[in-house]
């Protein structure tokens, strides 16, 4: 609870620093200050002033229209078109904003500052006898919270979540924002900013709201020095770090407030390799970099978002001048502490440390003969004095044998051997952000330990910034995957209390290169807030706050988004077979190069994955999936030939042998990359130019590399099997 006061603190005094004084004022107003005293003008020049306005206003909105390019997100402010929808939401926020002094909400402030005169289209007048105000703080703040919000609901929410609640006070419509903390103020104001995006009604309006996971992160693969991104597309790193601290771009702010938005409460701004090929990740626990990186937390505490970086087990030999990174040696721990207490000496609500040790090049405590549980330990006793957590990745693998069953197999012996502040951050699935594969066996499987998802929104693995791949659906059921059963209530987001993305954010103009990959932005924060909200829910509100509500543009949108997923599976690499693509850039077709991952021969193909006869993958998990796996006749059709060898006659349920259906689903997945297009064609003059034109080359890009990839395929597996595609591949 101290802590919590601690960074309300801070973020007071971050928002005092940006020239936000007026918020320590008890009553709010959004009206001009009076500059000198002058005389009253007419009421028909009065009129005639107004209706300037209105056309002016209307010009300017019909311009900007014309000239949208994705910058905004999805925090698109635009007028409400409903005029009495309009007219309520005027009824109940068209006043002030009514806040304790002692609250200082900066960022909410600014954001309602920003978005109520663009969607209410109107000057707001103080004392305004019809407009009702708007409410903000704890319970005790103000007598109409006391009034209208329960204590048990405000405490029900925690540090984090918000009550929002119309209704009357003093005889006139109020709005309440609730909450027990400036963050919990600032996601309550996303929330009914977003419900008037969306043209909801404020009447009746009560939603009491918490987050389901209590960290929730933006992982950037950021390479600072260079500027790249590792696994990025479309652009390059948002980061400056030669201009900072000195220059803050701009655009800094427009990120945070993002994730924010999102209600992501962490960001790590660097790459989990830092030191590999020439990498330099490692320099941010320099001196050097401090100040650098200080400035970007006073960038984002504002928003309620800690700083997080990721660093190299051997920083007391790359950064220091020690001999060894052993943690077990004592002059280790100590310059581990030391450096802690360096970092939070100028950033005193730095977040902590992500580690990737002991795989893919990156060093670790294996070295030493150590495990992974005494490395992450000891980093974890350096932060603990500060508050400060490990997330510990658990990707880790030898590049002989399958993969799949070696991070189970390293880690599964150590649970209950971390560090109480120790989290293990595991990949959603046992091979690498695959289009298909069944979730990671340690969810689950350790009881006593903390752990963390890890999702990838930057589609290394599913079209990259080429292709549209709404990936809502797929982490939806990984999050709600029934670790016991369909009847059982135990899902895998039970499991974990933290939850990462890997951004697909970099400084082209519409921040992710593929506009419709905003999508997939905008579906983590949702799922990480809740992940029981629905993706089809995630995937139309997204439409309605970056394209508008017109039900035409809705309905197609949404079903290009619904579809891409599959369609992507479907031709690329259907039934679970595995990654087919090159091994550079993971984007083109390449069988030939991934025999190890299909293990076609001239009768079969598929990987044995079972307890029986393969790498032992299926025996990993409980029942029911342990047996539902290891048994062809059970095994999923989606996931068949990631457990299992099969022939190429093998049937499936509907009769169709498996080779035929693996050509079908390629050709299917064509067809509806193809329609992709036809459909875009209906939103021409539905929307604006910029934006249309942005899509529609990307789809049609997408159809053509979709028809590649089918070729590819189809044409390897002919030739493996000797059985030709029944349908001609039309």
């Amino acid at each position: 609870m101290k802590r919590e006061t601690n960074e309300d603190a801070l973020w007071s005094a971050a928002a005092e620093r940006s020239g936000d004084t007026a918020l320590g004022d008890s009553r709010i107003s959004f009206a001009c200050k009076k500059r000198r005293r002058r005389a009253a003008p007419s009421a028909s020049a009065l009129q005639r002033i107004a209706r300037c306005l209105v056309i002016i206003g209307i010009a300017l909105v019909a311009n900007f229209a014309h000239a949208e390019d994705g910058y905004e997100f999805w925090l698109r402010y635009r007028l409400e078109a409903d005029t009495a929808r309009r007219n309520e939401y005027i009824q109940y926020c068209g006043g002030e904003v009514v806040a304790p002094e002692s609250f200082k909400a900066g960022a909410a402030y600014l954001e309602l500052k920003r978005a109520l005169p663009a969607i209410l289209g109107k000057a707001f007048q103080a004392n305004n006898a019809k407009a009702g105000s708007i409410y903000v703080g704890g319970r005790n703040a103000h007598p109409a919270i006391a009034s209208l919000v329960g204590a048990g609901e405000l405490a029900g929410v925690g540090e984090e979540g918000f009550v929002l609640r119309t209704g009357a006070w003093e005889g006139r419509p109020a709005t309440i924002i609730a909450a027990n903390s400036t963050r919990g103020i600032l996601y309550g104001t996303f929330a009914l900013l977003r419900t008037l995006q969306l043209g909801g009604s404020l009447q009746g309006l009560h939603v009491v709201d918490a987050p389901k996971m209590r960290h929730r992160f933006a992982n950037h693969w950021d390479n600072p020095v260079r500027g790249s991104i590792e696994r990025g597309y479309g652009g390059k790193s948002i980061f400056d770090w030669n201009a900072l601290p000195k220059k803050v771009d701009s655009r800094l702010n427009d990120w945070a407030r993002m994730l924010a938005s999102m209600r992501l409460n962490a960001v790590v701004v660097n790459n989990v390799n830092t030191a590999k090929n020439g990498l330099e990740g490692w320099r941010l626990l320099t001196p050097e970099f401090l100040p650098k990186l200080a400035a970007l937390a006073g960038v984002l505490r504002p928003y309620g978002v800690k700083l997080y970086i990721s660093v190299n087990f051997f920083s007391p030999s790359i950064v220091g001048s020690l001999d060894t990174a052993d943690p077990a040696d004592a002059r280790v721990r100590a310059w581990w502490k030391n450096k802690a207490a360096e970092i939070y000496k100028v950033i005193p609500d730095f977040g902590g440390f992500l580690v990737k040790a002991d795989s893919e090049g990156e060093p670790g405590p294996l070295k030493y003969k150590r495990t992974h549980a005494e490395g992450a330990n000891m980093l974890a006793e350096a932060l603990a004095p500060h508050g400060g957590y490990v997330y510990w990745r658990a990707f880790v693998y030898n590049a002989k044998g399958d993969r799949t069953p070696q991070a189970y197999n390293q880690f599964k012996p150590l649970d209950g051997k971390f560090a109480k502040n120790v989290f293990l951050q595991v990949k959603n699935g046992p091979v690498d952000f695959q289009v298909r594969e069944p979730i990671s066996t340690l969810f689950g499987a350790m009881p006593r330990t903390d752990l963390a998802v890890e999702f990838q929104i930057t589609q290394e693995y599913t079209g990259q910034d080429r292709h549209v791949c709404f990936l809502g659906q797929m982490w939806s059921d990984v999050l709600r995957f029934p670790l016991k059963g369909e009847k059982n209530d135990a899902r895998m987001w039970n499991t974990t209390d933290a939850i990462a993305g890997v951004m697909n954010i970099n400084d082209s103009r519409n921040w992710t290169g593929h506009l419709l990959a905003q999508a997939n932005t905008y579906a983590f924060g949702r799922l990480a807030w809740n992940p029981e909200t629905s993706p089809d829910e995630i995937a139309s509100d997204w439409v309605r706050l970056t394209f508008g509500r017109d039900p035409v543009v809705v309905k197609t949108i949404v079903s290009i988004l619904r579809d891409s997923w599959p369609a992507y599976e479907n031709y690329t690499s259907p039934f679970g077979i595995g990654m087919l693509c090159d091994r550079g850039k993971h984007i083109d077709p390449a069988p030939a190069s991934r025999g190890s991952v299909h293990r076609a021969d001239a009768k079969g193909f598929g990987t044995n994955r079972t307890a029986a006869k393969g790498s032992g993958y299926a025996g990993q998990f409980s029942e029911p999936w342990r047996s539902r796996y290891e048994k062809l006749g059970t095994c999923p059709e989606e996931l068949l030939l990631f457990f299992h060898h099969v022939p190429y006659t093998h049937k499936l349920k509907n009769g169709t042998t498996v080779i035929q259906a693996f050509y079908d689903r390629h050709n299917e997945g064509v067809a509806t990359a193809r329609d992709f297009t036809e459909r875009w064609k209906a939103l021409n003059k539905l929307i604006d130019k910029e934006r249309y034109e942005h899509v529609r080359k990307k789809l049609s890009e997408q159809a053509g590399h979709a028809e590649k990839w089918r070729q590819s395929i189809n044409d390897y597996f002919e030739k493996r099997s000797g059985i030709p595609d029944a349908g001609g591949g039309s």
